[in-house]
């Protein structure tokens, strides 16, 4: 069973709190509020979580691995202009998706770039691709 710490235990708060944070935005924050905390503590925590299911390491093309609590099935939006990441709700693939080829599916990661809001507002109709 696994150990219950202060550390960890800010570490996952944080995790929430910044949605998808790299793991040097996820220090910066924590270091902040327990400057005890160090930097190697914090991105061990993160790959231990990772790595035991309790958060999902995102690799998105050009930007630094981003860590995310959300377990749910979902995608992801994420802004080509500003770097933020949004969720979106997805069908859980697992259920159904693979039945046809009785495929047994454990993970599925959906990454569609493009540009939010706020950065299609802030310089006017966005350019498009």
């Amino acid at each position: 069973m696994e150990r219950r710490t202060r550390q960890k235990e800010s570490v996952y708060r944080a995790l929430v709190a910044l949605g998808h944070p790299s793991a040097t935005e996820l220090y910066e924050y924590v270091h902040a509020q327990d400057a005890e905390i160090s930097r190697s503590t914090v991105f061990r925590v993160l790959s231990d979580f990772a790595s035991a299911g309790r958060a999902r390491r995102l690799c998105f093309t050009g930007s630094d691995d981003r860590f995310d609590a959300t377990l749910a099935p979902h995608a992801h939006l994420h802004c080509r202009k500003c770097g933020r990441i949004f969720d979106i709700p997805m069908p859980d693939m697992r259920s159904d998706g693979g039945r046809a080829e009785r495929f047994l599916i454990e993970q599925c990661y959906v990454e569609f770039r493009g540009v939010c809001a706020a950065c299609q507002g802030a310089d006017g109709a966005d350019e498009g691709f």
